[in-house]
């Protein structure tokens, strides 16, 4: 009940987080870098909290930040594009793409096996991204830029997953996570002109980034983490696969803006690829949980 109440959470934060990314009123490199910034002061202070077990950072550690901070800047530049041109409900489907990147560098770098359900939950996917692409009498069709941004938003989360799962067994997954953040950080900094954009945001745009920050990388991350203490994975991404539905429902609560047929039939395509292969490998966790229990 737990795991299943912190996934769920999971789901509402990454929803929230994303319509915060989207309010901001600034430039979209600007607020990632403040993003990036108040989600490394956030994670580091669980670091210092439990310094005294937190392991020394070693070469793979810091070849790691350095790979997974390249990935969390150019995926979050992709995001901010992504939520300009498609809105915070297809952005969030199409970060639900993840799951099919994920499997597909699992197989070429982990040698992990693809399933026929992933391959079917692949199919389904591609026709949700073609029903937004595709030129319709009843509404325009999306923006090329976009689906593009979001589609590398998720190549590069999926990256980090792939990246985290080979390494994380031997690293600290707390101090990590804060380290790619100040690798991003301390990168972004050299960009040309981008530290006088930071310094001109508006009041309301430092605090939607502050919240943007509490919820997505610092709160989503957490709960994620815990909730793995008390559900499988298949489990917990299963419940995050549920922001979709609340970006959706937030931008109609705040907006009163109602989803297009299009992005209704897109994104219901998207979420049942992913749910199919997710919906199996839970089917069958459960059969080896029985036969586990039969057996002793």
């Amino acid at each position: 009940m737990i795991g299943a109440l912190l996934g769920l959470l999971t789901a509402v934060v990454t929803a929230g987080y994303l319509l915060c990314f989207k309010a901001a009123p600034a430039d979209r490199t600007a607020i990632t870098f403040a993003i990036i910034l108040w989600a490394a002061i956030f994670n580091s202070g669980v670091v210092v909290i439990r310094i005294r077990t937190t392991p020394r950072p070693n070469r793979s550690w810091y070849i790691s930040a350095l790979f997974l901070a390249v990935m969390t800047v150019a995926g979050n530049i992709s995001l901010g594009v992504a939520l300009d041109q498609l809105g915070p409900g297809v952005a969030s489907t199409m970060m639900q793409l993840q799951i099919f990147f994920i499997a597909i560098g699992a197989w070429i770098f982990l040698r992990e096996r693809v399933s026929v359900p992933l391959a079917l939950g692949a199919l389904l996917a591609v026709g949700g991204f073609v029903s937004f692409a595709l030129p319709s009498s009843s509404s325009a069709s999306l923006p090329g830029i976009g689906l593009l941004c979001g589609a590398i938003t998720a190549l590069t989360f999926s990256g980090m997953m792939i990246w985290t799962r080979a390494v994380i067994r031997d690293l600290d997954p707390i101090s990590l996570n804060a380290g790619r953040l100040w690798v991003g950080v301390i990168a972004m900094s050299f960009w040309p002109g981008l530290l006088a954009k930071v310094v001109a945001m508006p009041v309301d745009a430092w605090l939607l980034s502050i919240a943007a920050a509490a919820l997505g990388p610092f709160v989503g991350r957490l709960c994620v983490m815990y909730s793995l203490r008390f559900i499988s994975a298949a489990e917990t991404k299963l419940w995050g696969m549920l922001s979709p539905i609340f970006a959706f429902l937030f931008v109609f609560l705040l907006y009163g803006q109602v989803p297009s047929t299009r992005e209704i039939v897109g994104g219901a395509l998207i979420v049942s690829g992913v749910l199919l292969p997710t919906l199996f490998a839970l089917r069958g966790l459960r059969r080896s949980r029985l036969s586990s229990e039969i057996a002793s």
